[in-house]
């Protein structure tokens, strides 16, 4: 299942899995430009457009406001912040009653450009800085612990021109060499609650190469040498990191206090955990009292389709009077115990009864997946769907359909497939 305390595999009825579909998500993924000025290991966008028609852009939020029923736009790349009509962009979604959240590397950021995109309108950010990125003009960092001054530079930025206004997450990718720094990154988290409004975690992928797999899109074509189409040369040892791995890391340096409250499957495999969510419930000083309860975010989730017709993704505020969390023993939620405990004991003392609480949240992905049969085993209920051909695709195989009009096929071949058990179980699922 995993490399790391692989024995503790939550089962699903512990969880609420969020019920978003195809036609009615909280989230629309839009793809800006496929140029950046960074470089990933672990990016799935080749260099075929440049940046795209504003025009277009506004073409696909509009077919998604009619067929996705969505609350949120990310807009993503590429880098989003080098695209020209970012601005005029982000000012047209809001117009439309949207949130505009950019993921961004944040290489390009600078105090005038977020001015003027919260002028605009912009909801949020979502800041992608991670140890294996290769940033111009600077050295690749040898530990995580290394870009906390880059992390901080960024929240201090944002937060000075939105005073929280502003919803700002940070996402690293996982791998071997940083899986170890994310209990850290979290506790940098919660020093700066006010600030960062939660963290994601995504596990690497990539499509393995062995010669017991060849991908093809159709018979007459031929294998697909992929190292030369999209630049994949991983094998299965580089991309074992499952989200369970990283959920029991956590676990084990904060123990109770973090527990996860909902998720997405996979398509392929009824065990994956694609999408999990978590918020903490904590103090303005970062004293952590627990996590929200899989019966309180059902509750969010019906409540927010209620009032408004849209499930929803992000949420700018992130503070509670104490009196809302000690109310989630009416609606039956055990999971909340340990945190209405905590926080009833610190009430005795009558100065914090009236002190909000924070809430910051934890993401863990775990993008697709190949089985040993040649099936992928994807997201269900995908959040980051993007349009293509007046259609609804997987924006982390965009790329497939960019450059074949179609999803490639992997094959297994029968007489190496005692070598492909041999990988590890995280990729054979």
């Amino acid at each position: 299942m995993g490399f790391y305390n692989t024995d503790n595999w939550p089962a699903k009825s512990e969880y609420y899995r969020w019920p978003w579909s195809s036609n009615d998500n909280p989230v629309q993924w839009l793809e800006v430009t496929d140029l950046c000025n960074i470089h990933c290991k672990g990016c799935y966008r080749s260099r075929m457009e440049g940046h795209r028609p504003l025009a277009v852009l506004k073409e696909e939020v509009d077919f998604c406001i009619k067929n996705r029923n969505i609350d949120t736009v990310c807009i993503a790349g590429g880098e989003p912040l080098i695209y020209p009509d970012i601005v005029k962009l982000v000012e047209y979604i809001s117009g439309r009653g949207l949130k505009a959240n950019i993921i961004t590397n944040t290489q390009a950021m600078t105090e005038k450009l977020v001015r003027e995109l919260l002028d605009a309108g912009i909801y949020g950010f979502t800041c992608h800085i991670d140890m294996v990125q290769a940033r111009p003009n600077q050295p690749r960092a040898s530990s995580e612990l290394e870009l906390m001054p880059k992390r901080q530079q960024i929240a201090d930025l944002i937060y000075k021109v939105g005073k929280g206004k502003i919803y700002v997450t940070f996402n690293s990718t996982i791998y071997h060499e940083n899986f170890k720094y994310i209990p850290d990154i979290v506790s940098w988290a919660h020093k700066n609650v006010e600030k960062v409004s939660g963290l994601d975690f995504i596990t690497y992928r990539g499509i393995p190469l062995g010669k017991n797999v060849t991908w093809d899109v159709e018979e007459e074509r031929g294998p697909i040498d992929l190292s030369k189409t999209f630049g994949y040369t991983d094998n299965y040892r580089q991309i074992d990191i499952t989200s369970v791995d990283v959920y029991n890391l956590i676990k084990d340096r904060f123990g109770d206090v973090f527990e996860p409250c909902a998720y997405l499957g996979g398509t392929g495999d009824v065990k994956q955990y694609k999408w999990w969510g978590q918020v903490f419930i904590m103090e303005r000083n970062g004293k952590l009292h627990g996590s929200l309860g899989p019966r309180f975010m059902e509750l969010l989730q019906i409540g927010h389709h209620w009032f408004t017709g849209k499930y929803f993704m992000y949420l700018r505020g992130n503070r509670a009077p104490r009196i809302a969390i000690l109310l989630t023993a009416l609606i039956g939620d055990k999971k909340m115990r340990k945190a209405r405990r905590s926080i009833l004991k610190g009430m005795a003392n009558p100065l914090t009864w009236f002190r909000q609480l924070r809430f910051q949240s934890i993401g863990i992905n775990q993008p697709p997946d190949m089985l040993e049969n040649g099936m992928s085993c994807m997201c269900e209920s995908c959040p980051d769907a993007c349009v293509w051909n007046g259609n609804l695709v997987s924006s982390c195989r965009l790329d497939e359909y960019r450059r074949y009009g179609k999803l490639m096929s992997a094959i297994v071949h029968e007489e190496d497939r005692e070598s492909h058990k041999e990988a590890p179980a995280a990729n054979k699922a």
